[in-house]
């Protein structure tokens, strides 16, 4: 074991510490960032606790508002600072991030705890955590540090963003065809005098919705 060296300062001793909080940032002495994770996430539980207590615990608040409450205050809270320290996150600090998530993510869906965790990402659709602060270190280097872009990314502008498709061009119903219907599926089609047979496929445009009625004679 070797002993750490003494430091001072005009007379004063600087004691040594694993941790410092800088800025709102926890910079450990291995600057692996695991300590700052861990603040973040008992600050990011504590809080989610306290909006709980405001609306009651009788009859809550919906889904989409917990959705919401979950993207402008929690995630904001894991996201401080992201720029610093998840430029290049490691497994563990993924695998931490993404056990921080979980919980909050059970709360939004009200699923059973067994439900794995990429499963809750689906169908929420909410990003993994690493890769959704990933993301925001991305776009704070280039657009607000100015970071020169590295030679494989090219800037793009938002008129060459793809748009949003607003409808077909050519709806089936508009262009109907005898040989429209098909029953690849194994379903044979046996007419039958007594019954009034009516297929659609669920879509519509703005003059409505069509079907195809076959009328045996």
């Amino acid at each position: 074991m070797v002993r750490s060296p003494k430091i001072t300062w005009n007379g004063y001793k600087i004691n040594r510490v694993k941790s410092f909080k800088y800025l709102g940032i926890h910079v450990d002495d291995r600057l692996n960032w695991l300590e700052h994770i861990n603040k973040q996430g008992e600050k990011a539980i504590k809080m989610q606790q306290n909006l709980k207590r405001i609306v009651g615990g009788n009859w809550g608040i919906s889904q989409i508002h917990r959705w919401t409450l979950y993207k402008t205050v929690i995630e904001r809270m894991l996201a401080h600072g992201s720029s610093a320290w998840c430029l290049n996150p490691t497994f563990k600090m993924n695998r931490k991030l993404s056990s921080i998530q979980r919980p909050f993510l059970l709360h939004i869906s009200g699923a059973y705890r067994t439900t794995p965790t990429a499963a809750l990402q689906t169908i929420l659709g909410i990003p993994p955590l690493h890769m959704q602060l990933q993301f925001e270190v991305k776009f704070t280097s280039i657009y607000r540090l100015r970071i020169p872009l590295p030679p494989f990314i090219t800037d793009t502008q938002p008129h060459d963003l793809e748009m949003k498709a607003t409808g077909w061009s050519t709806h089936p119903s508009e262009h109907r065809k005898p040989n429209q219907i098909s029953f690849e599926d194994g379903e044979a089609y046996i007419p039958r005098k007594d019954i009034i047979n009516i297929f659609t496929d669920g879509s519509k445009t703005e003059h409505g919705v069509s079907c195809l009625l076959l009328l045996d004679q």
